[in-house]
């Protein structure tokens, strides 16, 4: 009786501040895709990625060769290292890398989440076609990405791109407070006296003709339109892309186009043809860009 054929897949992880989303890459698809909240410690994450190993190669049948992560902070690929910040405190200066391989005994990359949205988007997205790509992924904070040459612009610092630390006002304020979702729902809800309400609920409101969510909202395409704008005139790439859930909603991109072309014609700098789009992916976008990231390093192995 002939031997069944296991066939090899990545796992494929996407850390986040809040969640943590884990899908097997093979065929060129994600398959057993699955998500659970962030972790309070790093043991607590190392055994639901055991787990979750364990439950996603069962129901596929598929033999694990490699582990594809793609996290936040100021990722250090070559010494596999968060460091800067990170929004999950217990990775900053820890070994991830290299305590998941001796664990796993497989080989692992890290990425940075912003980054591996750009990875995604050059090799697969809404930027195969273009030679240099700037990214805006809108979510809790304001991240990041720089593509030139489809190849990913990260510094000695490994701090290219993080947008968010930008200072947009006099009083100090940055980018990721002034045009974050989440940061323009606590607002609205701070001034309503409804704490608990999102960003998708406050553009609702703004929709249906609330005046307080209009303002609120207003706000945020400003700042993030004077971000787009000020990015296009300071790097001048072929394509800006928008990422994170609000890029899904068309009303987003239209509006910061309108903005960015008024501003365009206001300073004179109408000659700028850069694109404004949405990125072609959302939810999966990181963990198609960390595989990237994975066989990128891997090519370079061997």
């Amino acid at each position: 009786m002939a031997e069944a054929i296991v066939q090899t897949a990545l796992l494929a992880v996407d850390i986040g501040g809040t969640s943590v989303k884990t899908a097997l890459w093979r065929n060129n698809g994600l398959f057993c895709k699955q998500h659970f909240d962030t972790p309070a410690t790093w043991s607590e994450l190392w055994t639901k990625f055991d787990a979750v190993k364990d439950e996603s190669t069962a129901a596929q049948g598929a033999r694990v060769t490699g582990i594809a992560v793609s996290l936040p902070g100021s990722v250090d690929t070559v010494t596999g290292t968060i460091t800067g910040t990170s929004a999950v405190h217990y990775l900053n200066a820890f070994p991830v890398r290299q305590s998941m391989a001796d664990y796993f005994r497989l080989p692992v990359s890290l990425q940075n989440d912003a980054n591996c949205a750009a990875l995604a988007e050059s090799w697969l997205g809404n930027a195969s076609d273009v030679s240099s790509t700037v990214l805006m992924i809108v979510g809790t904070g304001i991240g990041g990405a720089i593509v030139n040459n489809q190849q990913l612009v990260t510094s000695h610092d490994n701090f290219a791109g993080e947008f968010g630390y930008m200072e947009m006002t006099a009083e100090g304020d940055t980018l990721s407070e002034l045009a974050s979702p989440v940061k323009m729902a606590q607002h609205y809800g701070q001034a309503t006296q409804q704490p608990e309400i999102t960003g998708r609920e406050v553009f609702e409101r703004a929709d249906k003709g609330d005046f307080q969510a209009q303002r609120y909202v207003n706000r945020l395409y400003h700042w993030l339109s004077v971000a787009a704008y000020n990015l296009i005139v300071g790097l001048n790439p072929d394509r800006l892309l928008i990422g994170g859930g609000l890029s899904a909603r068309e009303a987003v991109i239209a509006e910061i186009r309108h903005r960015v072309s008024a501003m365009q014609e206001r300073h004179s700098a109408q000659a700028i043809q850069t694109e404004i789009e949405p990125c072609k992916y959302l939810n999966d976008a990181n963990l198609i860009g960390a595989v990237r990231q994975f066989e990128q390093e891997q090519d370079v192995a061997h």
